[in-house]
């Protein structure tokens, strides 16, 4: 089937002329995983829950990139991914879980220059994902659901030094509630927000600081207000990033979210910092490190805070150093050891992931 598609982008003639693949990547790795929790300081009963549990995950996907148009300062891209997930989970107290995850994802952005001071871009995507089979805490899994989202983005040439960017965007969550966890039906939402930006800079080394609010409206959750029933969220982040690229890429930023509802349940402040590192090294190696820091507070928080359940990751903090090797033309190799912290599925009580994983890409074509 993928040698029929191949065919088709690789048409000759007029119509064909506009297609251009560029990129192709099918990947196969594999990782052991390690979770923790601190269930013994929760009193609240979490079913089949326990304080360690291991996996062992094998994974396969293919990613691409198509620009279907290019012409007269006009662009429209099509970019898409999808892959599987296995996993074998051990170390439950009633049985052990066999969770299967499908994931897929296809967004197309149209890019339009608008004369000599920007551009304008449009864009929309749909992600999906399933899971049969997903285990309870420590051992997260992020549910089933089908997102869409839109957006209308502007960016400016540089004006004095500075340029400037809006975006608009809505989205729309749904999540595959099950019959035995039906209280997943409770992420479902909608949305709509608005972020503006500023950058200092060149294209080898800038700077940008950016602001935005996201309004949220939970269908399916009560806000406890008889006058004013269904939960509604207002999210305000402020943050800003400065990135080198050259021989050596690096990446830093940190980010404020404020998170205000007409229910108090989901109300929290939250500050977060990152850094990403890319280096070249001897012998055709390269080094890519990446780390995020969150701390997360509420605002109203009874002893014990019971999260609707796909809200754990929330917020979390993730660490991972990957050493990655060309091994033949078009494939490539990596190992990667990751960490990450977030909350289980009660409030201020959190886990933690440890991780090694092999992977590997191989692209048919060279681009």
């Amino acid at each position: 089937m993928l040698s029929g598609w191949m065919g088709v982008f690789a048409m000759s003639g007029r119509a064909a002329a506009q297609v251009r693949v560029r990129d192709l990547v099918f990947t196969l790795g594999g990782s052991v995983e390690r979770y923790t929790g601190n269930f013994t300081a929760v009193t609240v009963t979490v079913v089949d829950s326990t304080n360690r549990a291991s996996a062992v995950v094998g994974e396969m996907g293919v990613r691409g990139a198509l620009t279907l148009y290019n012409r007269d300062g006009r662009n429209l891209d099509l970019s898409f991914d999808g892959g599987l997930r296995e996993t074998a989970a051990m170390g439950f107290r009633v049985r052990d879980y066999a969770p299967r995850e499908w994931v897929g994802n296809t967004s197309m952005t149209y890019t339009q220059t608008v004369g000599s001071w920007g551009s304008v871009e449009a864009g929309g995507s749909i992600r999906t994902r399933s899971i049969h089979d997903r285990p309870p805490m420590p051992l997260f899994l992020q549910p089933g659901y089908t997102t869409t989202r839109g957006h209308l983005s502007l960016v400016t040439r540089s004006f004095g030094g500075v340029g400037l960017d809006l975006q608009l965007n809505a989205e729309s969550a749904n999540y595959k509630a099950l019959e035995f966890v039906p209280q997943l039906a409770l992420l479902d939402r909608g949305g709509e927000g608005l972020e503006v930006g500023a950058r200092w800079g060149s294209s080898l080394s800038h700077m940008r600081f950016h602001g935005g609010v996201q309004w949220t409206d939970y269908r399916n959750q009560g806000s406890f207000d008889p006058r004013d029933p269904f939960r509604r969220d207002r999210t305000v982040r402020v943050g800003f990033d400065w990135s080198h690229a050259g021989d050596v890429f690096m990446r830093l930023g940190a980010e404020g979210v404020l998170n205000r509802s007409n229910s108090d349940r989901p109300e929290y402040d939250a500050v977060s910092a990152q850094a990403m590192l890319s280096v070249p090294l001897p012998e055709l190696l390269s080094l890519n490190v990446y780390a995020v820091v969150t701390s997360k507070s509420y605002l109203h928080a009874p002893e014990y805070l019971q999260l609707v359940p796909g809200e754990e990751a929330d917020n979390a903090s993730i660490a991972y150093i990957q050493l990655g090797r060309p091994l033949a033309p078009n494939l490539d190799g990596a190992i990667r050891f990751g960490w990450s912290r977030a909350e289980t599925n009660i409030g201020r009580a959190y886990y933690q992931r440890f991780g090694a994983s092999v992977q590997f890409n191989y692209r048919p074509f060279a681009f």
